[in-house]
C-alpha cells in the first residue's frame, strides 16, 4: 500500500530527483491480487508538495492500457490508503487511444508532504470504450495529447509580484532578522527558504511527522521564534523548505489565523 508503516518501508531506495527518472515503460500493468479491479500506478520521482496546489506526478507508464490484448480506456482514481494519509488524487479519464505517458494529478491535504519514488499513489480502473460506435467530433486520435489538450486551453497565471507581501521580523534568541513575506492563506504551514535563514541560527530536524505517501518527516525546522507582522506578535516554529525563486518566506494560515489577518 502507498501509506506503509515505518517497519514496512525499511529497505526502500534513497531519495531520487527527476534526473533519476526511469525510462517510460510499455510493460503491461498488473493487478495486485486475483480480485483487484484496479491497476496500481507508482511515482517515478520523489517530490515534495509544499503548497496545496495540484502537482503532476509522472509514472513512466505509457498508454494505451491493454487488457487481454485489447486497448481500453481507464478511470484514474486515488487509493484509499493514500487518501487516509493526506494525499488526494484528482480523478481523471485515460482514453483508449491515448499513447502518451500517464501522469497523476495530486495535491496535499495538509502540506508539506513528500512522495517517494516507487510509492504506489493511484490506480487505473480499465473500462471498455462504449462510445466506439458513435461518430466523433474530430477524426484525429488522442495520441500523446493529455490534460484536455483535445480542446482549447485556458491558462490562469498568478503573478507573484501582485500577491500581498509584508515585512516580517523574525526574532531568535534576541537576534532579529527581517524578510519579505508572501501572505498565503492556502498554505497551512509558514516556510522560510533555506538561503534566507541566517547561517548562524539553529536548524533542527523535525520531530513532527506529517503523514503522507510513504510517511513524511519535515527535513528541517526552526526552533521556537517570535514573528512580528503588522505590529502583532506570534510565537511559532517555521519550516525550512525551498521556495520559488524570489520568495523569501511564505506566511501561511498557521500565523495569519493567530493574528486575525484576512486577505
Amino acid at each position: 500500500e502507498s501509506g506503509k508503516r515505518q517497519s514496512q518501508r525499511e529497505g526502500m531506495p534513497p531519495r531520487d530527483t527527476s534526473s533519476d527518472r526511469q525510462n517510460i515503460s510499455t510493460t503491461p500493468l498488473q493487478p495486485a491480487t486475483t480480485g483487484s479491479l484496479g491497476l496500481d500506478l507508482a511515482a517515478t520521482v520523489s517530490m515534495d508538495l509544499i503548497t496545496p496546489q495540484p502537482y503532476k506526478i509522472p509514472t513512466s507508464i505509457k498508454g494505451p492500457i491493454v487488457v487481454n490484448n485489447t486497448a481500453m480506456g481507464a478511470l484514474l482514481l486515488g487509493r484509499s490508503s493514500a487518501s487516509m494519509l493526506g494525499l488526494i488524487v484528482l480523478p481523471g479519464v485515460i482514453d483508449a487511444d491515448y499513447t502518451g505517458e500517464i501522469y497523476v494529478m495530486v495535491h496535499a491535504l495538509v502540506p508539506p508532504l513528500r512522495i517517494e519514488k516507487g510509492q504506489r499513489i493511484a490506480q487505473l480502473v480499465p473500462l471498455p470504450q462504449f462510445t466506439k460506435s458513435m461518430p466523433p467530433i474530430a477524426m484525429d486520435n488522442r495520441g500523446e495529447q493529455g490534460f484536455g489538450s483535445s480542446g482549447e486551453l485556458a491558462l490562469l497565471t498568478l503573478d507573484l509580484n501582485t500577491r500581498p507581501k509584508k515585512t516580517v521580523v523574525i526574532t531568535c534568541k534576541g537576534v532579529t532578522h527581517t524578510l519579505e513575506g508572501l501572505l498565503d492563506t492556502g498554505a497551512d504551514s509558514s516556510i522560510v527558504g533555506p538561503q534566507y535563514w541566517p547561517p548562524d541560527w539553529p536548524v533542527l530536524p523535525s520531530m513532527v511527522t506529517v503523514t503522507g505517501v510513504g510517511g513524511l518527516t519535515l527535513a528541517k525546522k526552526s526552533p521556537q521564534v517570535t514573528i512580528c507582522l503588522d505590529g502583532r506578535t506570534v510565537f511559532t516554529t517555521l519550516s525550512i523548505v525551498p521556495l520559488p525563486e524570489r520568495v523569501q518566506c511564505l506566511i501561511g494560515h498557521d500565523i495569519l489565523s493567530q493574528i486575525g489577518m484576512i486577505l
